[in-house]
């Protein structure tokens, strides 16, 4: 029986290891470095903003700077009266982007392009997707 008790709790371990080493694996493409942002694309609403998931599990949202002030990207988590509250990411399951308490199926991911998806709000069976592309700040 000993040795029974042994092997599940071994296997126990190698499961929550795998798990925690993927969950790890996915947030590390999300956070950005430095000089990266990820472009947004939401084929049910918007596009045109740029985005940081950062290591604390927020994120900062950005815009490009106009063509006369060069290149770049300007912080603009809040617009003008409208104050952003508080931004948060994690990753849930090994297949669930959670952005601000929404959850957000993970589709693909890899360093240079994720993909989303989720059910619009007001249409039922509407299918939605968010892509998110790699782009350098130089």
């Amino acid at each position: 029986m000993k040795k029974t008790t042994s092997k599940l709790i071994i296997l126990l371990l190698l499961v929550l290891n795998f798990s925690c080493s993927k969950k790890r694996e996915l947030e590390s493409i999300f956070i950005s470095k430095q000089n990266e942002y990820w472009s947004y694309d939401n084929d049910c609403q918007s596009h045109g903003v740029y985005f940081r998931f950062n290591k604390k599990g927020d994120y900062d949202k950005y815009l490009s700077k106009p063509i006369n002030q060069g290149k770049g990207f300007d912080l603009f988590n809040n617009d003008g009266d409208l104050k952003s509250g508080p931004r948060s990411w994690s990753i849930k399951n090994d297949s669930t982007f959670v952005w601000n308490g929404e959850d957000y199926k993970i589709e693909s991911c890899n360093t240079k392009k994720i993909i989303l998806s989720y059910y619009h709000y007001k249409e039922k069976n509407k299918k939605c997707k968010i892509t998110f592309n790699k782009v350098l700040d130089k």
